[in-house]
């Protein structure tokens, strides 16, 4: 009709627009719903990896591709009838969609109705790509196109996600996501051998990550290797705290000191600056951690007592004491040591204070 022709891509007379209006209009319901299938499966798929917007641009983006390529094909090698013709669907949109799906979750597996096992995604798409590329060829050698279907548009979107997916690093984004979830996977299957191996692969690939060196810790510790597990802890900890990720060094520190003894607790704090270890009580703090805000402070105290942070964490040690974990008669003394200390500190007077009410 004047319609599809107006909207589909004509190879013999290729108007550019058509190329994004071509995706949106089918020859037959039939043809509507195949594509709505793919777009079922592997549409949300893409959408978690790229995003609403941008998988909407994709998807345009794979559709043209697909229009363009199969326009080249048809009217340089398959002249005549065909090339008048107007090229319908989303089919070469939805092999974009299968492209980047491919490539993003290259070990997941696929579940049809009706299908008594469910075939790795690989499987179908190689299945997909040589029944394309065949019947492709064939329509080249043949000179003409013996199903009707634009053959070459669906392997130009899929050529197209594929490109795409390398662009933005997908490949490298999937292998670090399934190395995490196999490390997981071993660790919660009693296997810390294999979660040691995968996280230090990942490591390998992002040595500042602080998480996969709080997750390498909790490895080695289930291995039994807590020297180990102590090293990577403290990774974790000056990393998050160099990365000003207060929120992440305070929970790391917290899982690892309930984990292990006063002496370890002490080594994740003995390469830490005292800048560094404020921070981390102040976080501690933050997060209602009171009993270890105030051993973390304190040891700023005891470490640097001439640094201007000390008489801060002093003094957040004296009011945690007195308010927070019912210890007046710690509150006190302290309270006296900074009342000596610091004669001419602006918070003197707190300190006399919080002194006299803890008497």
């Amino acid at each position: 009709s004047d319609l599809l022709d107006r909207v589909g891509v004509v190879p013999s007379s290729l108007h550019p627009f058509t190329l994004f209006t071509y995706i949106f209009f089918h020859a037959s319901i039939a043809h509507l719903l195949i594509n709505l299938f793919y777009l079922w499966v592997f549409g949300a798929g893409v959408e978690e990896a790229l995003g609403r917007r941008n998988t909407l641009l994709f998807y345009l983006g794979a559709g043209a591709f697909g229009g363009l390529l199969q326009t080249f094909v048809t009217a340089r090698l398959l002249p005549g009838p065909f090339a008048t013709l107007p090229v319908l669907g989303a089919s070469a949109a939805c092999a974009g969609l299968i492209g980047i799906y491919a490539v993003r979750y290259y070990r997941a597996r696929l579940a049809f109705v009706g299908l008594p096992f469910r075939p790795q995604v690989t499987a179908v798409v190689l299945i997909f790509l040589g029944y394309e590329m065949g019947t492709g060829v064939w329509a080249i050698f043949a000179g003409q196109s013996s199903d009707g279907v634009a053959h070459w548009a669906h392997i130009g979107g899929f050529i197209f996600g594929l490109a795409i997916a390398q662009g933005l690093g997908l490949t490298a984004e999937a292998e670090r996501d399934y190395l995490v979830a196999d490390a997981s996977s071993a660790l919660d299957q009693s296997d810390p051998g294999v979660a040691v191996r995968k996280w230090e692969q990942l490591l390998e690939r992002e040595p500042e990550n602080a998480a996969v060196h709080d997750e390498l810790a909790e490895s080695w510790l289930a291995l039994g290797d807590r020297e180990q597990a102590r090293l990577h802890a403290v990774l974790a900890l000056k990393l998050s705290l160099q990365q000003g990720r207060r929120d992440h060094a305070a929970k790391f520190y917290r899982k690892r000191a309930s984990e292990g003894t006063k002496t370890e607790r002490d080594a994740m704090l003995a390469d830490i600056s005292p800048e560094q270890i404020f921070a981390l009580g102040l976080a501690l703090e933050e997060q209602e951690a009171y009993a270890e805000a105030a051993a973390v402070l304190r040891e700023v105290t005891l470490r640097s007592p001439d640094r201007p942070e000390a008489e801060t964490a002093l003094l957040k040690v004296i009011m945690l004491c007195a308010t927070r974990l019912g210890r007046a008669g710690e509150a006190n003394v302290l309270a006296r040591l900074f009342i000596e200390r610091y004669p001419q500190s602006p918070f003197r007077a707190q300190a006399i204070e919080l002194r006299r009410v803890t008497e």
